[in-house]
């Protein structure tokens, strides 16, 4: 019995996408991670520069349907403290910035010479929890 088991999680991890940043799939494996304070954003833009020490990631909803939430999750949280997870199961500090003039934008700021998600990729982005509770 353990044996297939075994085999059966084996399986689901082997047949789970590399990098996935479904909330869902995130909820399971990141505890207090929850559909209403995790969004999937994709990276438009990443810049780094030497002075001062940061990267600069421009970025917005990964998925359509998410637009109208990452709008509202920005405009409520601009200028908090937010946790980036760009797939390597590492939660990074980063601040988070809304962009007046493009809507459902945001633009996250790390300290330099960390890990940060880069041009293309795509990540969760976790908001303060106590926050978004109306």
């Amino acid at each position: 019995m353990r044996a297939k088991f075994a085999l059966v999680i084996f399986s689901a991890v082997l047949s789970a996408p590399s990098g996935s940043t479904n909330v869902a799939h995130a909820n399971s494996h990141f505890p207090g991670a929850s559909s209403e304070d995790v969004v999937a954003c994709r990276v438009l833009e990443a810049h780094s520069a030497a002075s001062p020490a940061v990267t600069l990631v421009l970025f917005h909803q990964q998925e359509k349907q998410d637009q109208l939430r990452l709008a509202s999750l920005l405009r409520r949280n601009s200028g908090s403290q937010v946790m980036v997870n760009s797939g390597s199961g590492d939660w990074k500090h980063a601040t988070l910035i809304r962009l007046k003039s493009c809507f459902g934008r945001g633009l996250l700021l790390f300290p330099a010479g960390g890990e940060t998600p880069e041009d293309g990729e795509t990540f969760l982005l976790k908001f303060p929890s106590e926050k978004n509770r109306e």
